[in-house]
């Protein structure tokens, strides 16, 4: 990018960055990301301090002209935090750029590589004219030809890259020169695209390096007789309209955030006016709104929508101004309420300040105020949390409850690559986390409390089923996590497959009040008479059990039954994973470095070992 000639200070262009980023987020119109692209281009950014793992790769290639997307994409990046660098691929060429070894891409190296292909690159020009005189079998000739086409280019991106690959589906015309009588022929014009579309779909269903793009339903969304400026298309191959670009754009960022962990996991509700129609402290049980007539079942159509974001993993919680008795009394026993109290892993319902309310919140399910979104009916309300709490997603709850839905709808940052049985059960996994806070705090130790919980682990390697929520834990968990370091689960599965190697470990908890499911995980790097433990990680839900010290005795055991002499151990700190520091030391390991913010440490397994705690139960392994 340009320098300015009197390059200003680090803590200038950090405030420039900012007041930049500000005038889209409180505008986010083409004009003001145009502006601000330009804008940034003109900053020093070389000597911005960027964050360990903010930084992101895109290449973009396509059959059309697709430079106005890379300025949506690498300012909506900066916005979400991150520090875009985008390579864009010479027009047209996205075959030459794939196919070349010595391409720019390859040697761009990108974390994600998007491929927009336009169906019609791919066809004939007599296509269209002629299409309705083709026999079935020339078009599933056709059909197989573009899909053999794709398939080739993408298992070459497979071979040559670790990128998250974004291949687009195609677009199903919404004209056919058969009329009224396209769906009644053989194959008609809409149908040979609706079933190319499931033939990419089934392709690449099980990949988890290779995603589609819904392009196809966000055109129906937007609306397809808007999709593309012909005259701009005719002039100079612009495929996307001005106003559909912010479209695409926001659905990439979707991938894009979900490929670094920028995701919400929790979902911070009010009560009135945003479970039930009316106040319940005023209007009483019998008279609020739910159910009935069309306003009460909006409301429980907002509720069947939060009752299928809690099915698929995202934690709600309650932050509500109203006298906890009335309220509790709704969600115990209204006849129409679609969410019940176990839903809930934490109820906020008091007099006190919404956002003192929110940090207690966020303390007690040990998630991060970045990870919350917060929904509530009262303007005043959204405004005092954005400007306390500017980490917390505020959502613009439409005044009328039939728009409730669609606005929550709206927000792309639930969105995960991989998601695991335990992912889909992290609510009812919080909703026993509470009833286990309550039964400690009626014992009179921490011993006796551990004691109580009737805990087993089972401690399994890695396999198939198990490999993504092994990788979704090893990306998402800051707290007690040695080293942090990330691994994509492509990276994953190369590792445990190489068994000489590496040794990946899975550990599940299960206890009297369920199921945690995998909690735990370790990398061991095995040499011949040392291991040395790559990550070490445990979910913040099972700190402070002592489920760790399970965990290290079975790596310990397993090293000593190889003719392992030496354990090794790092430490790198981040600016979350304190409560991990002195894991090491506890558990007998000796200090033998520290430097580049590293500190290893060794066990001598022919002197020392790892005991089981008394109260953990290991069930295999």
């Amino acid at each position: 990018m340009m320098a300015l000639k009197n390059a200003r200070t680090d803590s200038s262009t950090e405030s420039q960055l900012k007041k930049i980023l500000d005038m889209v987020r409180k505008e986010p119109t083409h004009l003001n990301y145009w502006n601000a692209y330009r804008q940034i281009e003109r900053l020093d950014l070389s000597e911005l301090t960027i964050p360990s793992g903010k930084k992101i790769k895109i290449a973009l290639l396509s059959s059309f002209t697709i430079e106005p997307l890379a300025m949506y994409l690498d300012v909506g990046s900066r916005l979400v935090g991150l520090y875009p660098e985008i390579y864009v691929g010479p027009f047209n060429q996205y075959s030459q750029e794939i196919l070349s070894e010595s391409s720019g891409l390859y040697r761009f190296d990108p974390d994600v590589i998007v491929l927009a292909v336009h169906a019609e690159s791919l066809l004939d020009e007599d296509f269209l004219p002629m299409f309705h005189t083709f026999s079935k079998r020339k078009k599933r000739r056709c059909q197989t030809e573009i899909i053999d086409r794709i398939r080739v280019l993408l298992s070459m991106l497979v071979t040559k890259t670790k990128s998250l690959i974004l291949m687009n589906n195609f677009l199903v015309p919404h004209f056919s020169p058969l009329g009224i009588l396209d769906s009644k022929a053989e194959t008609g014009l809409r149908e040979f695209f609706q079933e190319l579309n499931r033939m990419l779909t089934n392709l690449y269903k099980e990949s988890r390096q290779i995603y589609l793009v819904d392009l196809e339903n966000l055109a129906s969304i937007h609306g397809k007789s808007r999709l593309i400026n012909y005259e701009m298309y005719y002039r100079g191959a612009f495929l996307f309209s001005e106003s559909f670009l912010p479209a695409v754009a926001e659905e990439i960022m979707s991938y894009i955030k979900a490929l670094k962990n920028i995701m919400r996991k929790c979902i911070v509700l009010d009560l009135d006016n945003v479970l039930w129609g009316g106040i319940i402290g005023e209007d009483g049980f019998e008279r609020i709104k739910l159910g009935g007539d069309p306003t009460g079942k909006a409301y429980q159509d907002f509720q069947r929508l939060l009752l299928s974001y809690y099915n698929r993993g995202i934690i709600l919680a309650i932050n509500s101004k109203n006298n906890y008795d009335e309220a509790v009394r709704v969600i115990r026993e209204h006849p129409n309420m679609i969410l019940c109290e176990r839903n809930f892993a934490c109820m906020k319902i008091n007099w006190r300040d919404k956002v003192e309310n929110m940090i207690e919140l966020s303390n007690e399910l040990d998630i991060g105020l970045e990870s919350t979104v917060f929904v509530d009916d009262s303007p005043q309300e959204r405004e005092r949390m954005r400007q306390a709490l500017p980490q917390v997603l505020v959502v613009n709850l439409p005044v009328s409850p039939f728009r409730h839905c669609q606005a929550l709808q709206a927000i792309s940052d639930f969105n995960v690559l991989v998601m695991s049985e335990e992912d889909k059960r992290r609510g009812e996994m919080y909703y026993a986390r509470r009833k286990r806070v309550e039964l400690m705090q009626s014992k009179s130790s921490l011993e006796e409390f551990l004691k109580s919980l009737d805990m087993s682990v089972e401690i399994k390697y890695a396999e198939k089923f198990s490999i993504p929520r092994i990788t979704s834990l090893l990306n998402r968990t800051n707290q007690f996590n040695l080293t942090t370091r990330r691994y994509t689960q492509t990276e994953v599965e190369d590792m445990n497959a190489r068994h000489d190697r590496f040794q990946i470990y899975g550990l599940r908890v299960t206890d009297r009040f369920g199921d945690e499911g995998i909690v735990g995980v370790a990398i061991v790097r095995k040499e011949e008479k040392t291991w040395n433990i790559d990550s070490f990680l445990m979910s913040c839900r099972v700190i402070g059990r002592q489920i760790e010290t399970a965990f290290l005795a079975k790596i310990v055991k397993d090293a000593k039954m190889s003719g392992v002499a030496h354990l090794i151990g790092e430490y790198i700190p981040t600016s979350k994973n304190e409560p991990a520091q002195s894991f090491y030391e506890d558990h007998g390991f000796e200090r033998i470095q520290e430097a580049e913010n590293v500190t290893r440490w060794r066990l001598d397994l022919k002197a020392a070992t790892v005991n089981v705690p008394d109260w953990v139960r290991i069930k295999n392994g």
